[in-house]
């Protein structure tokens, strides 16, 4: 069965580290800056009139606060999320190393957040971008950006870059005719 090596061979390596990093960094940054939502506490001003970590009460629904109020669809659909990602990664060609990172920060942010539902039930939510009054962003975490931005660099190698191929592969053979 070489389903699990499919995992690991070549650059899918690439693939663990980011995920890894990505969860760690989520929690730890949970862990030292979201307090109970009881315990009153100021925010802590990062960048005036832009960036500022405060203490949020938790998301109990989706993207943008949006969606049911249901627990177990979130973890339900994390789940499938992560399935998608497995498939995915399995079925990349090693040498896209640029896509499986991608990958890694997809399933590291899917995985921090899980946690989060698992164990608190809510999202825990600190990053509160804004500019001025005229424009304020949806407070977030270190696993939503890196859902965001591993979605788009996905998008990125398999629409914008579909190729995915480092240079000197055609000098290694690689070449794959002409049109």
């Amino acid at each position: 069965m070489k389903f699990p090596h499919t995992f690991i061979q070549g650059r899918k390596k690439l693939f663990w580290p980011f995920a890894g990093a990505t969860v760690l960094l989520d929690q730890i940054t949970k862990l030292l800056l979201v307090h109970s939502p009881d315990e009153a506490r100021p925010p802590v001003v990062l960048i005036p009139h832009v960036l500022q970590l405060i203490n949020h009460p938790g998301n109990v629904r989706g993207i943008f606060g949006q969606g049911p109020q249901s627990l177990a669809f979130y973890i339900a659909a994390s789940l499938v999320g992560l399935g998608i990602v497995a498939f995915f990664l399995a079925t990349a060609p090693p040498h896209k190393g640029f896509l499986h990172a991608a990958l890694g920060l997809l399933a590291g942010g899917a995985v921090g957040n899980l946690v989060d539902r698992a164990v608190f039930h809510a999202v825990r939510d600190f990053i509160d971008l804004h500019w001025g009054e005229a424009f304020h962003w949806y407070t977030f975490n270190v696993a939503d950006a890196a859902i965001c931005v591993g979605f788009g660099l996905v998008v990125y190698e398999s629409v914008i870059r579909p190729d995915g191929r480092q240079k000197g592969s055609e000098a290694a053979g690689g070449s794959q005719g002409e049109g």
